[in-house]
């Protein structure tokens, strides 16, 4: 006796029709009339009775069946449990993200996941962009989560959301500011060097051929938002870091200005290192696709 003639068995008892189950198997009706006759001499006894029209279950037969239900059952109870054990996702998954992606998008990829599969950990790294890039080298975390562009050739980098960057400063002072003219020889509050944010200021500032008067270096994102709300002067920074005060009013977006620019945030690993199961989840469930 095996699964497959016990599945067979039960099959035909539902269909009541031995080319019905033959189609609903994938069988050819001889191997259905065989498998069936193959039950029947194990355990010594008749489990049905055909006519040409209809076919009966005998009073084995009942108790058969439901003894097969039962063991149907618990086959597949057994099949789903080594399943799971084989397949389902725990561990540690270290990961490295740059500022605006670890402390605004991070979060919510990481509950997302959570959700799903709850026997997963997580340690996570906040740096900007060359830091991050150096862990992946260094295999110190699993993969990373940055902004800008990795020229680093042992590094893989795929593009997963578009980022727009927006000039801002405090809410007292945005009538100051009323064209690009206006820009000029003012105070900027920037991130530090190897951020991805300061290569995108520094790609603005050329582009525009704007003057400096003076700048605060701030290495990190919440501390840049705090530096404007109290007046240290204008900032780059991501649309997606400035959500919770645009609704409240607490900073302001130069969008008449027309000087956003765009960015790719995106997932980066160790060229010719093979993706873990648990990044490949990551990927699958918690990235949000461009």
């Amino acid at each position: 006796m095996n699964i497959d003639e016990i599945e067979t068995f039960i099959t035909l008892v539902q269909e009541k029709n031995f080319t019905k189950t033959a189609e609903k198997r994938s069988l050819s009706q001889p191997t259905v009339s065989v498998q069936i006759k193959n039950l029947e001499n194990q355990f010594q006894t008749q489990f049905i009775r055909r006519t040409t029209r209809q076919i009966f279950l005998t009073e084995d037969g009942h108790f058969f069946y439901k003894e097969a239900l039962k063991i149907q059952n618990i086959y597949r109870t057994i099949h789903e449990s080594l399943y799971a054990r084989h397949h389902e996702a725990s561990g540690l998954l270290k990961i490295g993200a740059s500022f605006t992606i670890g402390e605004y998008l991070l979060p919510q990829m990481i509950a997302s996941l959570k959700g799903l599969y709850p026997n997963l950990t997580f340690a996570i790294t906040i740096a900007n962009t060359d830091t991050i890039m150096q862990k992946v080298q260094h295999f110190d975390v699993d993969f990373g989560l940055v902004e800008g562009t990795i020229k680093a050739k042992n590094i893989e980098q795929t593009p997963f959301k578009h980022d727009q960057l927006v000039i801002i400063c405090s809410t007292h002072d945005v009538e100051n500011y009323q064209t690009v003219h206006d820009l000029q020889n003012q105070r900027w509050v920037i991130r530090e060097e190897g951020s991805g944010t300061r290569e995108s200021f520094e790609a603005l500032i050329e582009t525009f051929q704007l003057t400096i008067h003076s700048s605060i270096t701030i290495s990190s994102t919440q501390g840049i938002k705090e530096g404007v709300k109290n007046g240290l002067g204008l900032a780059l920074i991501s649309e997606s870091a400035i959500q919770e005060e645009l609704r409240n009013g607490s900073l302001q977006v130069l969008n008449h200005l027309h000087m956003n620019t765009a960015r790719q945030f995106s997932f980066i690993h160790r060229q010719g290192v093979p993706v873990t199961k648990n990044t490949n989840l990551f990927l699958k469930h918690a990235l949000p696709s461009k």
